[in-house]
């Protein structure tokens, strides 16, 4: 019994790794900074913790209704190619990036992916970090592709299609170098599917599901997510309460710690004297500042950052756009994409592929653009 409870154990903190790093660099940040703890709570952007809660019930409903599984056969009797299905998902994660924000996309496209792992037996963890890496660089093209690109829209004040026009050479450039890179890791190899017929579809819950999808997102343009995920989880819990249970809450409880994590590193009066010592009104400076800080605090609280002491909204777009790839703590996509896989090797998987597109695309956007 003891070893059993020791294994379960060593599962959670294996599973939630990346929680309890950010729960200790809250107790440390907070012994900086000396916030009481009752102010936590203040620090933390709920509209986004809401947000990614309706949308881990919704996909999580779907998921278990069985319709990711069937469409992965579909698609994997029509696309028998490692390459080219590989290609496939990770155009439809850019594409879907762009209208969806880059979260909502890896919630739709991880799962498809994990279901076509289990019709063709292979691994299929790189398909999820080049789908992590696709989602960042698609979503990097549209005012409303992801969180910073919304706030530097709002910030610089110019037309959606004018924000278009001033990413598009941007998003060329990330593009161009992830279509070399999909070739170049993915082999030209046949598919066999392990199954005769996929399994049964839970119709009702599917269609149930996609339509309080469609409404969820309604909800969150209009702010009104918050009635609408307490109308979420009345009906799941009535309906479908395996639903509740099997959604990865400890997704949520990251991104809390996380958002903690940050408002208490802007507190530290050494990160202050630090920018104000950069020479951010010239472009260069603000691109390796914006690419460089994305890599330790994430890329929207570097935005958030930047913009305090720069007005080059561009360059600092660019520079948050292309940071979101590297490590893993880049972007919040990453940790959502990474956050489904149950392999072991997903860490070293990851920064192999993303560490050097994230250098390949700031060198060539640097020498190209900047």
């Amino acid at each position: 019994m003891v070893n059993n409870f020791f294994q379960r154990v060593l599962k959670i903190i294996r599973r939630n790794g990346l929680l309890f790093v950010a729960l200790a660099a809250l107790a440390v940040l907070e012994s900086l900074t000396g916030k009481p703890l009752r102010r936590f709570p203040a620090y933390v952007d709920w509209n986004t913790i809401i947000t990614l809660a309706g949308l881990l019930l919704i996909t999580t409903a779907i998921k278990e209704s069985g319709f990711f599984y069937w469409l992965a056969y579909r698609i994997s009797k029509r696309i028998g190619d490692e390459r080219r299905l590989a290609l496939f998902l990770i155009f439809a994660s850019a594409v879907l990036s762009m209208f969806l924000t880059n979260d909502i996309a890896l919630f739709i496209v991880v799962p498809l992916t994990l279901s076509l792992q289990k019709i063709s037996g292979g691994d299929y963890v790189k398909f999820i970090v080049f789908e992590a890496i696709a989602v960042n660089a698609g979503s990097s093209l549209t005012a409303v592709g992801n969180p910073q690109n919304i706030y530097l829209w709002h910030q610089w004040g110019i037309s959606f299609p004018l924000f278009f026009k001033e990413m598009l050479p941007l998003g060329l450039i990330l593009g161009f170098w992830l279509y070399l890179g999909a070739r170049w890791v993915f082999p030209v190899r046949t598919i066999h599917s392990s199954t005769a017929q996929p399994l049964k579809v839970h119709r009702p819950l599917f269609w149930i599901s996609a339509v309080l999808f469609v409404l969820f997102i309604i909800s969150v343009e209009l702010d009104y997510d918050g009635y609408f995920l307490a109308l979420l989880f009345v009906y799941y819990l009535l309906m479908q309460r395996d639903v509740i249970k099997r959604a990865d809450w400890g997704l949520i409880l990251l991104f809390v710690v996380i958002f903690v994590d940050v408002h208490l590193l802007y507190r530290l009066e050494a990160i202050n004297r630090f920018m104000q010592s950069l020479q951010l009104d010239k472009a260069p400076v603000v691109f390796a500042a914006g690419a460089l800080l994305s890599q330790v605090i994430s890329n929207v609280p570097a935005t958030i950052l930047l913009v305090n002491y720069s007005a080059q909204f561009k360059w600092i777009a660019y520079a948050v756009n292309v940071g979101g790839n590297g490590l893993l703590i880049a972007s919040f996509a990453n940790l959502i994409a990474l956050r489904f896989v149950r392999n072991h090797r997903k860490y070293w998987y990851f920064h192999r592929y993303s560490l050097l597109y994230f250098f390949v695309t700031a060198v060539s956007v640097y020498v190209l653009l900047i």
